[in-house]
């Protein structure tokens, strides 16, 4: 235990560590006044109004400006621990790599699908009456509202917060798959871990936050299929995209990896022979 503890007390001295401290120390003072308005203002409003989602967007925003800020005040502390100093434009290009970069798209991506997923719920339990039908596209679409408590096709019932949990350990895994989101370069398996991950958030948070259970309303109008909602959708999306990059793309991918891994000690080793020859 006291090796590991001298471990700690060590990578906590280093610049590094420092930085990270103090960067997370500005995040939240940061964040905490724009929550506690945030919060102040929610209670004002009921889920219904525009307000309510006007100042939740808002708050997406920020949130993803604010990460963007913070990696700057990272590399500002950094430079500063090491006594260089570094021009305005270094740090401005560094924020705006972070504003428009593969974290902050993805993060982006992600809040808008839930963002929507949660409107139409909010309009569907306010405007629609249970269990009764609407047309909205005649032999095509109806609105029908249901609330689901157990999982896809009501399997699972009166399981609610067992598959919030589930739900939840689900979510951690894909974000910890999403490390390679990268539209450029895995367009596929970023957009299906996106979907995937939006969809699976969305009905979480119906799950923990609404004892009914999670809110249905999209139905088909031309077959028998169980009522469905937007993070439905965008689940179902996500998982044809996957199995299509498993099945289509991950190989190749692999092939292509492989391939570079061994070029590069090749590329390297021409590099010192040209140095040798030109000693």
């Amino acid at each position: 235990m006291k090796k590991i503890w001298e471990k700690i007390k060590n990578s906590l001295k280093t610049i590094e560590a420092k930085a990270s401290i103090g960067s997370i120390i500005i995040c939240v003072l940061l964040l905490v006044p724009f929550l506690t308005i945030y919060v102040t203002l929610l209670m004002q409003y009921s889920k219904v109004t525009w307000q309510f989602w006007f100042f939740t967007y808002l708050i997406i925003i920020l949130i993803i400006v604010l990460m963007a800020f913070i990696n700057v005040v990272y590399q500002k502390l950094i430079s500063n621990y090491q006594n260089v100093k570094k021009e305005k434009k270094y740090y401005g290009k560094i924020f705006l790599g972070e504003l428009f970069g593969n974290f902050s798209i993805c993060f982006f991506m992600v809040a808008n699908i839930i963002y929507i997923d949660q409107l139409s719920k909010c309009i569907a339990d306010n405007n629609l009456v249970y269990d009764q039908i609407k047309t909205f596209i005649p032999h095509l679409i109806n609105w029908h509202l249901a609330y689901n408590t157990g999982a896809a096709w009501s399997i699972f019932p009166e399981h609610t917060i067992i598959l919030a949990y589930i739900s939840l350990i689900a979510s951690i895994v894909v974000i910890y798959f999403l490390k390679d989101f990268n539209l450029k370069t895995k367009p596929v398996y970023s957009l299906s871990l996106t979907f995937i991950l939006g969809g699976t958030v969305g009905n979480m948070i119906d799950r923990f936050l609404s004892s009914n259970g999670v809110v249905d309303f999209i139905d088909f109008g031309f077959m028998d299929f169980p009522t469905f909602n937007i993070a439905d959708s965008f689940l179902v999306v996500g998982t044809i995209l996957l199995a299509v990059y498993i099945i289509f793309f991950q190989e190749k991918e692999a092939k292509k990896q492989n391939q570079s891994s061994e070029e590069q000690p090749n590329i390297d080793d021409n590099k010192q022979e040209e140095v040798h020859n030109n000693d």
